[in-house]
């Protein structure tokens, strides 16, 4: 039998769409791979020569922006610093050894997953050092007589040869008081006046030190070679 058309059954075939969309990977780059720089504090180092520009490129973003980092090489902070515009600058020299390695980050803002590296090698020796404290006794040796000697001529000798005073020279220091010691024989005065004993042997010799009243670390020494005169033509 035929059936009328109105009554014939109807099959439905689903009909589905798919719709792809390929979207690229961020990638971030980093230029300059790798600086190196100066201490800021470098003694003789222009200042341009304590920094450098990074710049970063993000591929496939609809942003060019970056957040920038430093770390040392385990990860933990950086000696430098690095402000938005990807400017590095150098830290002074104390306690960050020549070689250290900085390592610079650039995040990308549209992923925080996708970041490029640099690295900074920071080289120097710093400041000029700190001059060092010193002192120095002139005259740095002597030749001094007893004072007078039974059985010599010291007597004919002229005092001035029997004393010596001694001065110092101090630099790199605000410190200016002097204490003065004698070892040996003779005795030395609060003012470097170094006066030889009454006789004895000879040659003697005596050492003079001089150091800083308030660091007696700061020292230097003289030496004094005493001598007794004896003249064959003098008949006592």
């Amino acid at each position: 039998m035929n059936w009328p058309a109105y009554a014939r059954k109807h099959c439905c075939h689903p009909v589905m769409h798919h719709q792809v969309t390929c979207r690229h990977q961020i990638e971030v780059e980093v230029q300059p791979a790798s600086a190196e720089v100066y201490f800021a504090d470098e003694r003789y180092a222009d200042a341009i020569n304590t920094q450098v520009r990074f710049e970063a490129t993000v591929y496939n973003a609809p942003s060019n922006s970056v957040t920038w980092q430093v770390t040392d090489i385990s990860g933990g902070p950086g000696k430098g610093t690095i402000d938005p515009s990807g400017l590095y600058i150098a830290p002074p020299k104390i306690g960050v050894p020549h070689g250290h390695t900085d390592i610079i980050i650039a995040t990308a803002k549209a992923d925080p997953t996708r970041r490029a590296y640099a690295k900074v090698t920071l080289v120097g020796h710093g400041p000029e050092p700190e001059p060092v404290a010193k002192l120095e006794i002139y005259p740095q040796v002597a030749y001094l007589y007893y004072q007078d000697g039974a059985s010599v001529h010291n007597q004919y000798i002229d005092p001035s040869n029997k004393h010596q005073q001694f001065s110092t020279i101090i630099s790199s220091t605000p410190l200016t008081g002097v204490t003065w010691t004698a070892t040996g024989v003779g005795a030395i005065d609060s003012n470097g006046f170094y006066t030889a004993p009454n006789s004895g042997f000879s040659p003697a010799f005596a050492t003079v030190q001089a150091h800083l009243t308030l660091d007696n670390s700061v020292k230097a020494t003289a030496r004094i070679i005493l001598l007794n005169y004896s003249w064959p033509g003098i008949v006592p």
